[in-house]
């Protein structure tokens, strides 16, 4: 959870960027629109949504049979579950419209977190957004917009009330997490969860870098996160 200094609300001001941008419920929306769709895979059922369904459960290391079968046996029930389970969606081990949605975004966030490692070591720039160089919300705008990702280019400060709030012991790699650097319990800090307790964003510092969510600097000045994809 934040602290609850950090559930103040936040002026749409300068911060790391001059621009503005109205808070997006791009996530939440899209979600709720998936739970009414008619297309549900289940135990039993077959055919090639099911052999995508079990491809897309092994790229992110669910799906652990040798190979995808197109039948949606025990196999991938548990898969699903595991999958469901992750992402704190109801573990029926069913793939609805919601878990479907999910697992393809999680597949997006791979690719971007493949790409972002690309730019290790690019220097800071404050207010970038270009490979010449990041600040901290310009690298993340970037590295979405090249996937098809929508999203305004803004500041940590309105990131940090975009997609919903996720509590520490449930991130995923994807998620953003947010730091307070400046004044206690207001962010402006922000960078991309890439799991095993690490994160990457560019710092003044260093440039583009992984760093650890426990370290003696950054530790301190955690102060949430966000499910925006």
């Amino acid at each position: 959870m934040f602290k609850k200094a950090f559930s103040k609300v936040l002026l749409l001001t300068v911060a790391a960027s001059c621009l503005i941008a109205v808070p997006s419920v791009f996530a939440d929306s899209t979600y709720a629109a998936a739970e009414h769709s008619p297309v549900v895979l289940f135990q039993g059922t077959s055919g090639t949504a099911v052999t995508e369904l079990q491809q897309n459960l092994q790229s992110l290391g669910y799906f652990t049979y040798p190979n995808a079968t197109g039948y949606y046996g025990p196999f991938t029930v548990q898969a699903v579950r595991s999958f469901q389970q992750a992402y704190s969606l109801p573990m029926t081990g069913a793939a609805n419209g919601t878990t479907r949605i999910a697992l393809s975004r999680a597949l997006v966030k791979k690719s971007i977190l493949a790409d972002a490692k690309r730019y290790i070591g690019t220097p800071y720039v404050w207010g970038g957004s270009t490979p010449a160089g990041f600040d901290c919300s310009g690298f993340i705008y970037y590295l979405l917009s090249k996937q098809g990702v929508p999203m305004p280019r803004t500041s940590s400060s309105v990131m940090a009330d975009m997609g919903f709030a996720v509590d520490r012991d449930l991130l995923m790699p994807g998620d953003w997490v947010f730091f307070g650097l400046n004044e206690p319990g207001v962010p402006s800090h922000v960078g991309i969860y890439t799991g095993n307790g690490e994160f990457i964003s560019a710092t003044r510092s260093a440039g583009i870098a992984v760093q650890k969510l426990d370290s003696s600097y950054w530790g301190p000045k955690y102060l949430g996160a966000r499910r925006y994809y």
